[in-house]
C-alpha cells in the first residue's frame, strides 16, 4: 500500500496522473451531482467498477517495480556468499620468534605479515617483503607465462604462486573489497535513472501532455454541444490513452538488465553502463583470458640430431610426472595419447624432483636404476607424490652431478637449457625461433645434460570464442585484439577467431591511447581490464569491465566488475546492454501501438449517438458501457502479461540492427495494434455473458 501513496508516485508522471484519475472517479460515485452535467446518480455502481480498475492499474506497475527491486535485493544477498574466504599463513612475531597462524583470510588486517608458499591463492592484495617466485596471474595481467615477483612487487588477491615461497605484507582490508562495497551500494540508495530512461520518461511527459489536452477539449466540446458525454468516459479514455504500459514497466526494464547483470556474476556500479554496452561500436579484448584460455598447451615433440620423437615424448614424461601445472599437465597427456609411456615409470615414485624455480627456470627429475613401484597418477594434489620423493628435494636444483647409474631428464626455456647443456645442436637456434615465429612457445628437452629435442606450446582458443566473435561482427561492432605476443603470434591467433583488427607487443598503457582514439571518432568503446595501469582506460571507456581479482584503482576506475574474474565476459556485456534497449524499444512501440488501437476502439462508441457515421468505425460492435469497462481491463491486465518480459528480456539471435529493428517493428507494433482488438473484445463478451 506505500507504493500506492501519490508522493511514491511522483517519480512516475503518468502513473501519478492515473492515480488522480482514481481520486477523481471515487468521488463521483461518492456525490455524482457535484460533476453535473458529465455525471449520473443512477451511474453510481458503474463508477465504483470504474475506479477499481484504474486502481488496479496502478497497483499492477508498483507490482512491475517491486518485483524488480526484490530481484535486485536477492541479488545483493547472493553476492555475500560470492565473497570466498581462503586459509592464510599469517606470520606472527612473539619474543623475537616467528610462529605461522591459520588464519582465515576475513581476519586478516593492513599491514599483516602472510607467507606464500607453492599453490598458495594469494589470499588479498598485498605487497612482497622476502623472496622470488614466480604466480599465475593469467587472468589478471593477460600474461599467459607466470609473472616473476621480487621484493616490492604487488601480488594479488586470487592469484596463485607456483613457485618459491614468498613473504608479504597486507596492503588492504578484506571489508574494503569490492564486493562490499557493491552490496551496500544496492543495498543502500536507489538506483539512479540512465539518459535513456529520462529521454523516454520526457516522451512520455509529453503525450501525456498532449492527451490531457485532447480530453479535456473534448470535455469542452461535450459540454458546450450538449453531447451527453459522460465524464467516467472520457476518464476511461484519457486513461487509455496514457502510456500507461511502458509507464508502468520502464522502471523495472533498467532494474531487471542490472539484475541480469548480477546473475552472470557481473556487478555493475549503474544502469547507464548498462545502456552504453548496448551502443557499443568497438570492443577492445585481451588476447590471454578473453580469447585463448591462458595456459599453453603441448601439442607436438620435435627431436633434434639423431634423436627420435619417442625419446622426446617419454623425457617429457618423466620430467612432468611430479609437474602439477597445466603445462605438465598437457605434456603427459599429449605423450600417453601418442603412445611414449616410459619404461622408467616405475621408478618416478623414488626419484630426485628438480622443482621449478624462478632463478633456473628449469624443472625435471633424476631417477636412478633399479625396480620401483607403479605410482598412481589420480591424487592431483600431488600429497600422496609428494609424500615418497626425498627431504632435500626442495633444495635440489637441476644440473647437480651425475652418477653412472642415474638418468637426468630436464625441461625448460631454451636458453636456461643452453647453459647447463653440454652442448648444443647446430640446428637448436634455428628450431626455437621457428617456433616462436609461427606464434607458439618453445620447451627444450635435455637428457644427461644432452639436448634432445624441443617441445611445442600453443595457446588454446576458449571453447566457443570464435562463434562470439562472429555474432559480435554481426552486429555492427568491431573487435579489436591486444595482446604482448610477437606480430607472428597475434596475427597466428586473430586470423584463427576471425578478428581483423589486432594490436602486438601491446602494453596496458597502450589501452588508453585506443580508446581515446576510437571516441574522438564518436564510437562507443568498452575494454576489459584489471591492473592498475588500466585504470585510467577504464575511467573513459564507455564501458569498463574490471577483474575482481584486479586491483582496487582498475575496480574503482571501472563501471562494472565481473566477480568471476573471466574477461570473456565482456561479450556478454555488449550482449546484455543489446537486450536491455532491444527489450526497452520493443515495450515501448506496443505501448503506443497500443493506445492508438485503444483510441480507435473506444471514440466511435463514444459519439455513435451523437455521430451516427461513427458507427461504421465501431468493427467490434461494443456497446458503452462495456466498451469502456473492457478497454480499461484491457489495459490494466496487459501490465501484469508484460512483466515476464520486462524482467526476462526479449530473446534474439545476434543479426544486423536493422533486421532486429524490423523484425521487433512488425511483431510489437503490428502485434500493439491488433492484440487489443482481441483483447478488448474477448473482455466484452466475457462482461456481457456475466451480466447476461
Amino acid at each position: 500500500m506505500v507504493r500506492l501513496n501519490p508522493v511514491s508516485l511522483l517519480a512516475n508522471p503518468v502513473m501519478f496522473i492515473v492515480e488522480l484519475t482514481f481520486f477523481i472517479v471515487t468521488a463521483m460515485s461518492i456525490y455524482p451531482p457535484a460533476f453535473y452535467p458529465v455525471a449520473n446518480s443512477s451511474m453510481r455502481i458503474y463508477y465504483v467498477e470504474v475506479a477499481l480498475i484504474v486502481l488496479l492499474t496502478v497497483w499492477f506497475s508498483t507490482l512491475a517495480d517491486a518485483l524488480a527491486e526484490t530481484q535486485a535485493k536477492n541479488t545483493a544477498s547472493s553476492l555475500r556468499s560470492l565473497e570466498s574466504e581462503v586459509q592464510s599463513k599469517k606470520i606472527v612475531t612473539e619474543a623475537d620468534l616467528r610462529r605461522i597462524v591459520t588464519t582465515p583470510s576475513t581476519a586478516l588486517r593492513k599491514g599483516d605479515l602472510i607467507l606464500l608458499e607453492k599453490n598458495d591463492v594469494v589470499p588479498i592484495d598485498a605487497e612482497v617483503l622476502e623472496g622470488i617466485g614466480m604466480v599465475d596471474e593469467s587472468l589478471l595481467t593477460g600474461e599467459s607465462t607466470p609473472v616473476r615477483k621480487a621484493p616490492g612487487d604487488e601480488v594479488i588477491g586470487g592469484s596463485k604462486v607456483i613457485s618459491d615461497t614468498l613473504t608479504a605484507r597486507v596492503t588492504v582490508n578484506p571489508e574494503d573489497t569490492y564486493i562490499s562495497e557493491m552490496i551496500r551500494l544496492v543495498e543502500s540508495s536507489k538506483r539512479p535513472r540512465t539518459p535513456n530512461e529520462v529521454a523516454v520518461t520526457s516522451v512520455l511527459i509529453g503525450l501525456t501532455a498532449i492527451f490531457t489536452i485532447i480530453v479535456v477539449a473534448l470535455l469542452g466540446l461535450s459540454i458546450t454541444l450538449d453531447l451527453a458525454v459522460d465524464l467516467s468516459v472520457l476518464i476511461a479514455l484519457y486513461v487509455c490513452l496514457l502510456p500507461t504500459t511502458i509507464g508502468a514497466l520502464l522502471p523495472s526494464i533498467g532494474l531487471s538488465g542490472v539484475s541480469r547483470l548480477y546473475r552472470r556474476k557481473i556487478v555493475a556500479k549503474s544502469g547507464r553502463a548498462v545502456e552504453r554496452a548496448g551502443d557499443t561500436d568497438v570492443i577492445i579484448l585481451d588476447k590471454t583470458g578473453t580469447i585463448t584460455v591462458g595456459n599453453r598447451q603441448a601439442v607436438e615433440f620435435i627431436p633434434v640430431n639423431s634423436h627420435t620423437e619417442k625419446e622426446v615424448g617419454e623425457a617429457a614424461f618423466l620430467s612432468s610426472w611430479h609437474d602439477d601445472t597445466p603445462e605438465g599437465r598437457s605434456l603427459i597427456r599429449l605423450a600417453y595419447e601418442d603412445g611414449f609411456v616410459p619404461r622408467e615409470l616405475n621408478a618416478l615414485g623414488v626419484s630426485e624432483v628438480y622443482e621449478f624455480s624462478a632463478s633456473t627456470r628449469t624443472s625435471g627429475v633424476k631417477i636412478s636404476q633399479g625396480t620401483g613401484f607403479m605410482l598412481p597418477k589420480g591424487d592431483k594434489s600431488g600429497r600422496e607424490r609428494g609424500r615418497l620423493r626425498r627431504k632435500f628435494e626442495a633444495h635440489q636444483e637441476a644440473g647437480s652431478a651425475i652418477a653412472e647409474d642415474e638418468t637426468e631428464i630436464i625441461k625448460g626455456a631454451p636458453d636456461a637449457i643452453k647453459k647447463i647443456a653440454r652442448s648444443i645442436p647446430s640446428n637448436f637456434d634455428a628450431l626455437v625461433d621457428r617456433i616462436s615465429s609461427q606464434g607458439d612457445t618453445p620447451l627444450a628437452v635435455t637428457r644427461n645434460r644432452e639436448v634432445i629435442g624441443v617441445i611445442r606450446l600453443k595457446d588454446v582458443l576458449k571453447p566457443g570464442i570464435r562463434e562470439k566473435i562472429l555474432s559480435v561482427k554481426v552486429m555492427g561492432i568491431r573487435p579489436v585484439m591486444l595482446t604482448g605476443d610477437q606480430p607472428l603470434t597475434a596475427k597466428s591467433i586473430a586470423s584463427e577467431v576471425g578478428i581483423d583488427e589486432f594490436r602486438p607487443e601491446a602494453k596496458p598503457e597502450d589501452k588508453y591511447d585506443i580508446v581515446t582514439k576510437e571516441q574522438a571518432e564518436t564510437r562507443v568503446v568498452a575494454m576489459i581490464g584489471d591492473g592498475t595501469n588500466d585504470a585510467p582506460a577504464l575511467a573513459v571507456a564507455d564501458v569498463g569491465l574490471a577483474m575482481n581479482s584486479g586491483t582496487q584503482a582498475a575496480k574503482e576506475a571501472a563501471n562494472m566488475v565481473d566477480l568471476e574474474s573471466n574477461p570473456a565476459k565482456i561479450i556478454e556485456v555488449v550482449m546484455l546492454g543489446k537486450q536491455l534497449l532491444m527489450t526497452r524499444g520493443a515495450v515501448t512501440t506496443f505501448s503506443i501501438a497500443n493506445d492508438v488501437a485503444k483510441y480507435f476502439a473506444i471514440v466511435p462508441v463514444m459519439f455513435a449517438s451523437t455521430l451516427p457515421e461513427l458507427k461504421a468505425l465501431n468493427i467490434l460492435g461494443l456497446g458503452l458501457n462495456t466498451a469502456v469497462l473492457s478497454a480499461l481491463i484491457f489495459n490494466a491486465i496487459i501490465i501484469p502479461l508484460l512483466i515476464p518480459l520486462a524482467l526476462r528480456g526479449i530473446r534474439f539471435k545476434p543479426t544486423s540492427t536493422m533486421a532486429l529493428f524490423i523484425k521487433n517493428a512488425l511483431i510489437y507494433g503490428v502485434g500493439g495494434i491488433i492484440v487489443p482488438f482481441i483483447g478488448i473484445k474477448v473482455i466484452d463478451i466475457a462482461l456481457l455473458s456475466i451480466g447476461g
